[in-house]
């Protein structure tokens, strides 16, 4: 008994110190927000000081010579929107399409998206640069949404797979008797039954897409065409960071994300259980 104590009260432990370590940077952003630049330097820890609730506004207006939040906003919309659309689409047909080759195949197969998986964002975004400069598609939100979803593919279609893989036989030999094909099978019996797997990896990728700032500061250069991470990025110069509205701003750009998560936790912990074995 004492030592079952032992253990929950250690694994509680455990639980808790996790737990402080994802919640407290979001604390201290929502706090340093409010700070003047002054205090931030100072005391960036402190909790006296000058408050400055005006950050907010400031990060709202955007800096001098940029665009407004509301702006930002809109421009992450668009960009998250056809990357999730995209990669959800196209990372599903592969994915099940995959999972009905035999299982030599199907290993092999895999191994393309699960080496994709290990590179390095950072490493491909000189090439992706030279592409979209050839291209003409520099300050292209949706062209950088595609290229998104394109990034998202590779973890798309392996926990989709895993999913699909155990998807019953019955279904898909009751629907070829009733002459539907392996396209209309997909559309109409597999999706619908598909959800809760499809709307996991959907929010894990508009996570993602939402924060992802490497590729954006690069493809997006214009301020019309910023997303919100590179748009916050705007108050910093060569010579000067103005860190309250920074900060104001990622508090700003965090409420959308932890609104999603809070109302969608446990559709991703299901839907990521159900499709979380690799085979």
């Amino acid at each position: 008994m004492r030592t079952a104590r032992t253990v929950g009260g250690a694994w509680f432990a455990l639980k808790l110190g996790i737990s402080a370590i994802v919640i407290l940077p979001f604390v201290f952003i929502l706090l340093l927000s409010f700070r003047s630049m002054t205090d931030i330097y100072r005391n960036p820890l402190g909790l006296v000081g000058t408050w400055a609730p005006e950050n907010f506004v400031r990060a709202w207006n955007g800096p001098p010579g940029g665009t407004g939040f509301s702006n930002y906003f809109l421009n992450s919309i668009l960009v998250v929107s056809v990357a999730v659309v995209v990669a959800a689409v196209c990372g599903a047909l592969a994915a099940y399409f995959i999972s009905l080759l035999p299982a030599a195949w199907r290993s092999r197969v895999l191994m393309v998206p699960l080496i994709a998986t290990i590179v390095p964002t950072v490493a491909l975004i000189i090439p992706f640069f030279q592409m979209f400069n050839a291209w003409g598609l520099i300050n292209n939100p949706i062209a950088v949404g595609i290229l998104y979803a394109g990034l998202c593919l590779p973890m798309t279609i392996l926990i989709l797979h895993a999913f699909f893989v155990d998807f019953p036989a019955e279904l898909r030999e009751a629907s070829a008797l009733d002459g539907l094909g392996h396209v209309r099978t997909f559309f109409t019996i597999v999706v619908p039954l598909s959800k809760p797997s499809l709307l996991a990896v959907s929010l894990l990728n508009l996570i993602w897409v939402w924060g992802e700032t490497q590729v954006a500061i690069v493809l997006l250069q214009r301020a019309t065409s910023q997303t919100i991470p590179v748009g916050v990025l705007t108050f910093q110069s060569s010579f000067m960071s103005d860190l309250g509205p920074i900060f104001a701003g990622l508090s700003l750009a965090t409420v959308p994300v932890l609104i999603v998560y809070f109302v969608f936790n446990k559709t991703i912990s299901r839907g990521v259980s159900m499709g979380g074995t690799f085979r």
